[in-house]
């Protein structure tokens, strides 16, 4: 989920040189009462900050907003505007408490709209999403800081912002919530909407949803997921820091994330994939990001160590093969990602395209799959608790995490955050040679393993068969090259390194097969339509840009259809099922789906003889190829996926044929 509030707001803060306290007793307090109508936007503001210590202040504010006066010590003050903000000039000796009031129409939800994300606000009858960021209440950006929040809406809505739920009431005209937190790093947003309220005591944990009437009946659901990661995550971490966590649906196609609450599309309610993995994912950062600050011009850490215990522990959950496939997905997009874009995991800050979530998502919880690997499961758990414990409520950075992992394993792990954290790029692994013997009543096998250079450090996992075992072993390669030796009672059937894909690695041919984001995450992508229809031809170039992550599709509507047009750039290729089927014939390209359905879309990626990816859409009306703009962006990781009626039947990976990391062995 998109959490662009505590990236932007954090980056600010460090960029300035805001020192973030941690003595509570002199933080800044806000004590702000607002008064919303989502139905028509109005809202009135008045803020009253507490304690202010001499010095001009300044305070941002949203566009919308019009301040109506100001008062210091109880006294009316002048003010001098200024663009997204305005000044109060101080003067005298001792604190002062400032009040402003303020009032302004937030801009009107519109249908369909995709506003969100830092600096939003909209409301209409549907809900009301205002961001921290957008300066809806006076703020002067200090950081931490304590609030206290009351909000208040016509009966028939309800109010939520993050923060502890102080007191709610409701009278045949309105509903009035009071939030508070003693240690906020970011101003809370405001959420309201016609929501019914469900909620549940998990452990002490106050859980809620907050979803409109239609989409009621999945709450039950939501608060056991919740209650179930609430729970493990306490476990393998520390306690939940927050009393109140919030699941809260939005009219907005959007995904965000707040201090113990997380903000959903309506839409996607529904989908099993958000109650799961998603919704895990969230939970957790309020340990990640929320409840251990990002010090994000150093590189965001969170999302990495995020991924890899929710998203990635929840497939290990699910068993070996699970956890496996899910590493193999992680190699594959990464061998998707043209060279050009490749970055450092330190460089990472928030998800902006797919390629930053390869690197910042994925290698980054394969760094952390490692470093399990490196320092031993039992040295990770407590790693993984310090680090919890010494930097709860306070600004960590990937230097942190690696203090503390050398603390708890008494190792030195410079060269292993060095290499993973500071170069672009992995290591390419190569089994060079494999050589047994019979040597008295035992067997010695050799196996020779190189490396790319420059050469990583690596813990190699290596697999030997023998007809009665399965040998596994974790190898040190520091060079170029190592031979490793294995003492066995039996012969050696076969050797396979990393069999299970442990290493953040560039996967080989024959370990991957095409997958449909070799051609969206390129830079350019020529597309050729083999339609007759130009109503189609548009429809399609239409489709193949709203896959693309970044850059541009060349339309090229040709009749020879010959590869010397397109030069070096992936190919997409759309037209009715019959005319591909044809076209991947004649060009020799292979493997193509056994039922293109009618009716329905069929994407699948290919390679050309020359090695070119290739992305066929056979679809054989507009509708298929409209309706498919909505979906088919969102399988980047199949190989082939069959769309009709809103679902997707048929998806999935061409299978792996073979490995050239492994050898049978014969007697």
């Amino acid at each position: 989920m998109i959490r662009p509030l505590q990236i932007a707001l954090a980056v600010f803060l460090c960029l300035t040189g805001t020192v973030v306290a941690n003595d509570q007793a002199n933080l800044p307090h806000y004590d702000i009462t607002a008064k919303l109508d989502p139905e028509t936007g109005a809202m009135a503001v008045e803020v009253t900050i507490t304690g202010v210590d001499g010095g001009p202040l300044a305070l941002r504010r949203t566009d919308w907003l019009t301040i109506e006066n100001v008062t210091v010590g109880g006294s009316a003050h002048v003010f001098t505007p200024q663009q997204r903000g305005f000044i109060v000039l101080l003067s005298g000796v001792g604190q002062q408490d400032v009040v402003i009031s303020a009032r302004g129409t937030i801009p009107a939800l519109a249908s369909g709209s995709r506003r969100s994300g830092a600096g939003s606000a909209v409301s209409g009858a549907e809900g009301t999403f205002v961001s921290g960021y957008s300066g809806w209440f006076p703020w002067d950006g200090s950081a931490p800081f304590s609030y206290r929040l009351s909000v208040s809406v016509p009966t028939g809505y309800k109010a939520v912002s993050p923060g502890k739920i102080l007191q709610e009431s409701e009278t045949a005209e309105n509903y009035t919530a009071v939030f508070a937190s003693e240690n906020a790093f970011e101003a809370p947003s405001l959420f309201a909407g016609p929501y019914e309220i469900s909620e549940r005591d998990i452990g002490g944990i106050r859980v809620r949803t907050y979803f409109p009437a239609e989409i009621a009946g999945f709450s039950g659901d939501y608060l056991d997921a919740a209650g179930r990661y609430l729970t493990r995550f306490s476990t393998e971490i520390g306690p939940y820091p927050y009393e109140d966590f919030h699941i809260i649906s939005s009219p907005l196609p959007v995904g965000l994330a707040f201090v113990n609450l997380t903000y959903i599309g309506e839409m996607i309610v529904p989908l099993p994939f958000m109650k799961g993995r998603s919704l895990a994912h969230e939970v957790l950062h309020n340990w990640w990001g929320n409840g251990v600050y990002v010090d994000y011009p150093n590189g965001n850490w969170s999302e990495g160590l995020t991924t890899f215990m929710a998203d990635y522990g929840l497939a290990k959950g699910q068993g070996p093969e699970v956890a496996k496939t899910m590493r193999l997905q992680w190699l594959r997009d990464y061998a998707a990602l043209p060279e050009s874009r490749d970055e450092r995991v330190r460089d990472f800050v928030g998800k902006e395209h797919q390629a930053a979530q390869i690197i910042g998502y994925n290698k980054a919880a394969f760094l952390f799959h490692m470093l399990e690997m490196e320092i031993g499961e039992v040295s990770f758990a407590k790693g993984l608790q310090q680090f919890w414990s010494d930097y709860r409520y306070e600004m960590a950075s990937w230097s942190d995490i690696k203090s503390v992992f050398e603390t708890v394993s008494d190792k030195d792990l410079t060269a292993f955050f060095d290499q993973w954290l500071n170069r672009v790029g992995a290591p390419g692994l190569t089994l060079a040679d494999v050589q047994t013997e019979q040597s008295g009543n035992d067997y010695l096998t050799r196996v020779t393993v190189r490396q790319s250079t420059p050469a990583y450090s690596l813990l190699v996992p290596v697999e030997l068969e023998t007809p009665s075992e399965t040998i596994r072993e974790l190898k040190r390669l520091d060079g170029p090259e190592a031979v490793f030796e294995f003492r066995t009672g039996e012969p050696v059937k076969s050797v396979h390194v990393d069999p299970d894909f442990d290493l953040f690695r560039r996967l080989l041919p024959g370990e991957t097969m095409p997958i449909m984001r070799e051609i969206t995450l390129a830079p350019e992508v020529t597309m050729l339509s083999l339609y007759d229809d130009d109503g189609l031809t548009d429809q399609a170039l239409g489709l193949a840009n709203s896959m693309m992550d970044r850059g541009s599709t060349t339309n090229i509507v040709a009749e020879a259809l010959d590869f010397t047009q397109v030069g070096s750039r992936p190919l997409i290729v759309v037209g009715e099922p019959a005319q591909l089927s044809k076209f991947a014939k004649d060009k020799a390209i292979s493997p193509v789906p056994d039922n293109l359905t009618a009716g329905a879309l069929t994407a699948w990626a290919a390679r050309s003889p020359a090695k070119l990816p290739v992305l066929f859409i056979a679809a054989d009306n507009a509708e298929a190829l409209r309706s498919a703009r909505r979906s088919l962006r969102h399988y980047g990781r199949q190989s082939y996926v069959v769309l009709g009626g809103g679902k997707a039947p048929q998806r999935g990976i061409w299978p792996v044929t073979s490995s050239p990391l492994m050898k049978h062995l014969t007697q």
